[in-house]
């Protein structure tokens, strides 16, 4: 199965997209063996609401680690992230883990679901998380992303029980149930099949763009990059748009 621009439906319209991601001179340094090794380095960039942006790089080169830091999971050795206005780095870890649960939906290579917990059970656990308050509300709409996921006769399946392909998509649901602003997906399809990969990858898209939602991707999938609204390769710890490498790639 392969992806094309025009099965995908187009980007949500808007007269003046605000900002949900700013990084400003952000950095991040790791201790090897006594060593410091920069991993990104000043990173300057803004993603607006309803864009696709893909993260393209070699393993290693830091793709992941700029995912977590966007989504405080991890802390920069320098600079800062400001999400939907917020400066992440003068959050508290408590502060952090609420606004990532309230705000933030990842979607993750290994699929990360709770293998005690049904299909149905995974998908409303960020509703579980809020308190009981809400967790009918919770139920409804995992039910109706089942649905729309193509999963509803599963709804009370054991992920042992579900394929890869279903994993994923189960994952994905219930990193849109709490209708977050900003999704993360971290490498969505690199535990899965081509064709399987193909039709997990669509499905993300076509979810986020219905909801105007704006999704960051670190992937290897070329089929991927026609798609995005924004291409940005990770090298060498610089942060480099699709334009610009393409340029450097051009013979002088």
């Amino acid at each position: 199965m392969t992806l094309t621009p025009a099965g995908m439906p187009p980007r949500a319209a808007s007269d003046r997209p605000e900002t949900v991601v700013r990084l400003h001179n952000l950095s991040k340094i790791y201790q090897e063996a006594g060593v410091d090794r920069t991993i990104l380095h000043a990173l300057n960039t803004e993603i607006t609401e309803g864009d696709f942006v893909v993260l393209l790089g070699k393993s290693g080169s830091g793709k992941s680690t700029l995912l977590n830091l966007i989504g405080g999971i991890d802390v920069p050795s320098g600079g800062e992230v400001w999400v939907r206005g917020i400066n992440l780095t003068r959050l508290s870890e408590r502060e952090l883990t609420l606004f990532r649960r309230d705000h933030i939906g990842f979607v993750f290579q290994f699929f990360n679901l709770i293998p005690t917990l049904t299909a149905l059970e995974n998908v409303s656990l960020p509703y579980e998380l809020r308190g009981s308050k809400g967790q009918k509300e919770g139920q409804k709409r995992a039910q109706k992303l089942l649905e729309k996921v193509g999963l509803a006769g599963r709804a009370h399946t054991y992920p042992d029980r579900l394929s890869g392909g279903e994993q994923q998509r189960v994952a994905i649901a219930r990193a849109l149930v709490h209708e977050p602003f900003l999704i993360l997906a971290d490498e969505p399809t690199g535990n899965l099949d081509e064709e399987t990969g193909s039709s997990v990858l669509e499905l993300l898209l076509s979810l986020t763009r219905d909801l105007g939602r704006t999704l960051i991707m670190a992937t290897h999938n070329p089929e991927v990059v026609p798609l995005a609204d924004v291409v940005y390769h990770i090298h060498e710890g610089k942060l480099v748009s699709e334009t610009q490498a393409e340029a450097k790639a051009q013979p002088r």
